[in-house]
C-alpha cells in the first residue's frame, strides 16, 4: 500500500519533470490527473504511471484539441501560428477544420505533424481563399480583385484583375502571384522573389531598410538607384532569395511586424508613410532572424 508521499516521489524518480501529478492520489488501482508539457492527460490507474516504457500520448488528453496543437507548436511553431482549430481532434489521420488568414481547410493532423501547410488545395472555398491570397499580396495597393477566374489553380488559371486605372484585365495566375500587378501600370518592372536588408547614410543620418526588390525591364533587380538619388550612401547586408513571391512577401509582412514599433523616418524620404527603415537598436534582433534563413544568397550582381 502506497501513501500519497510514497506514490509521488516514485513518479518523481521514473518521470522526472516530465510529469506533474495533479490529481489526489486514491490508490493505485484508481484513475489518476497528470500534466504533461502538452496538457492534462488521465490514466484509468495510478500504477501506469510506475511504467517508465510507457510515455502518455495524446490518446489519454483530457482535451485532445489543445494537446495536438501544443504538439505541434513544440514540432512546427510557423505552422502553429497560422491555425486555428475549428474542429475537435478525433485521430492522427482524421481531417480537422482549421481557420487560416485566407479561410477555413481541411487537413489531416498528421499532415501538420509532417510539416506541410495549409494551402488552397485543402480549402473549404477555394475561390474565397484565392481571393484573399491576392488581396494580401496587393494590400495597400489600390486593388480591388473580382472572383472570377477560369481557374483556381496558380499554374493554370487567369484572374480578372480591376486596375483603378486601366479597368478590367485578365492575368495569368502566375504573374499574379509573383506580384506583377496590373500588367499596363507595370510594363517597365515587376516585383522579384528577393527581400534585402541594407544600410543607408550620409554625413548627417545613418538607418537600416528592409523591403523586397523590383525587377526592370532589363530584367535587372532595381532597387537601390531610389535611395541613392535621395542622397543615401547604400551598404547591403543581407539578401535571401525565396521560392516565389508570396513566400518572400509573407516573410516582409513578418519582418515589419518586427520593426513597427521601431519605424525611423529619414530626413530626406520623400514621404512620412510606411518608410521599412529603424535605427541600429533592433538590428541585432533582425539580423539573428536573418541568419537562421535558408533562403540566404550572397549578391545578386544585378542590383543597382
Amino acid at each position: 500500500m502506497y501513501t500519497e508521499e510514497q506514490f509521488l516521489e516514485k513518479v518523481k524518480n521514473i518521470h522526472g519533470d516530465e510529469i506533474e501529478v495533479i490529481g489526489r492520489f486514491k490508490g493505485v488501482t484508481k484513475p489518476i490527473l497528470f500534466k504533461t508539457k502538452y496538457g492534462i492527460c488521465q490514466y484509468p490507474t495510478a500504477r501506469q504511471l510506475y511504467n517508465e516504457n510507457q510515455i502518455p500520448t495524446i490518446k489519454c488528453a483530457l482535451n485532445k484539441t489543445e494537446y495536438f496543437m501544443e504538439m505541434l507548436r513544440e514540432k512546427y511553431p510557423e505552422i502553429a501560428e497560422q491555425i486555428i482549430p475549428q474542429s475537435e481532434y478525433r485521430a492522427m489521420k482524421e481531417k480537422m477544420l482549421f481557420n487560416t488568414r485566407f479561410g477555413i481547410v481541411s487537413i489531416n493532423p498528421d499532415m501538420l505533424m509532417s510539416g506541410h501547410i495549409p494551402s488552397i488545395r485543402s480549402a473549404i472555398d477555394r475561390k474565397d481563399y484565392f481571393k484573399k491570397q491576392l488581396e494580401y499580396l496587393y494590400d495597400g495597393k489600390g486593388y480591388k480583385f473580382d472572383i472570377e477566374s477560369s481557374s483556381t489553380d496558380r499554374h493554370k488559371g487567369r484572374v480578372k484583375f480591376i486596375c483603378p486605372i486601366h479597368g478590367e484585365q485578365w492575368v495569368d495566375s502566375d504573374g499574379i502571384f509573383l506580384g506583377h500587378g496590373c500588367p499596363e501600370c507595370n510594363q517597365g518592372w515587376t516585383k522579384s522573389n528577393i527581400f534585402y536588408l541594407i544600410k543607408l547614410y550620409n554625413e548627417t543620418e545613418s538607418f537600416y531598410k528592409l523591403g523586397i526588390s523590383y525587377i526592370d525591364i532589363n530584367n535587372k533587380v532595381r532597387r537601390y538607384r531610389d535611395y541613392k538619388k535621395l542622397g543615401y550612401n547604400v551598404e547591403q547586408i543581407k539578401l535571401l532569395q525565396f521560392e516565389d513571391f508570396m513566400q518572400c512577401r509573407d516573410f516582409e509582412t513578418k519582418m515589419k511586424h518586427i520593426i513597427k514599433n521601431s519605424i525611423y523616418i529619414p530626413n530626406n524620404w520623400v514621404s512620412n508613410g510606411t518608410t521599412e527603415c529603424f535605427k541600429d537598436t533592433i538590428l541585432p534582433k533582425i539580423l539573428n532572424i536573418l541568419s537562421n534563413e535558408k533562403y540566404d544568397i550572397v549578391s545578386t550582381s544585378s542590383e543597382s
